[in-house]
């Protein structure tokens, strides 16, 4: 399984999991699973010097940091199209959801012979 994170804002959510898993801190390892390790984390965070505020590649396990939006959808179609076996969870931001490189990934759909790519729009507009 691979996940996509399209929402930039949604690196917060990265940090968290993999703290939690403990991969976090396998890569940094003065970040330790008890109080004083997620102490460090949280002064850290988003603050110069420290971990940015969007999944970078600082996060453990991300392997892009775009900047631009809308490539969320088409980096899990790729991953897809790589590996046809692959379950692909991808989230799109809702700042991405209305460019062109994000309208036009929706039609990469009609280039899989199985539907293993699940997406989820995340929309302020429908939360509560």
């Amino acid at each position: 399984m691979f996940y996509v994170c399209g929402p930039g804002h949604g690196g917060p959510a990265m940090f968290a999991q993999t703290y939690l898993e403990g991969s976090f801190t396998e890569r940094y390892p003065d970040i330790s699973k008890d109080e004083e390790g997620i102490g460090k984390l949280f002064k850290q965070f988003s603050f110069p010097g420290g971990f940015p505020s969007h999944a970078a590649p600082e996060t453990p396990g991300s392997i892009h940091e775009g900047g631009e939006l809308g490539y969320s959808l088409s980096h899990a179609f790729g991953a897809v199209f790589d590996k046809p076996d692959l379950i692909v969870a991808c989230v799109v931001g809702d700042g991405e959801a209305e460019t062109g490189p994000l309208a036009t990934s929706w039609h990469s759909n009609k280039f899989l012979s199985k539907s293993n790519l699940v997406t989820c729009r995340n929309s302020p507009k429908f939360s509560s």
